[in-house]
């Protein structure tokens, strides 16, 4: 990924998603302040999901923090 961003992924939770991710590198972001997996509580409403955590969390986001490089 090339940044400006917001995240790499966003997984509903609530909804089973699920996001592995291995060998990713993010550039432009020297303040790493792009989330690499964000976790949201998905609805059916139309409006945008509320923000519950980010982070590798094993269920959800899996991936290592090894995963990740910023040139």
């Amino acid at each position: 990924m090339i940044g400006p961003g917001t995240a790499i992924a966003g997984v509903n939770a609530n909804y089973g998603d699920t996001a592995t991710l291995s060998g990713v590198t993010i550039t432009g972001d020297s303040g790493r302040g792009i989330d690499v997996c964000a976790r949201f509580v998905g609805d059916d409403s139309g409006d945008e999901p509320s923000a519950t955590g980010s982070g590798p969390d094993g269920t959800h986001c899996r991936y290592r923090v090894s995963d990740i490089t910023y040139p």
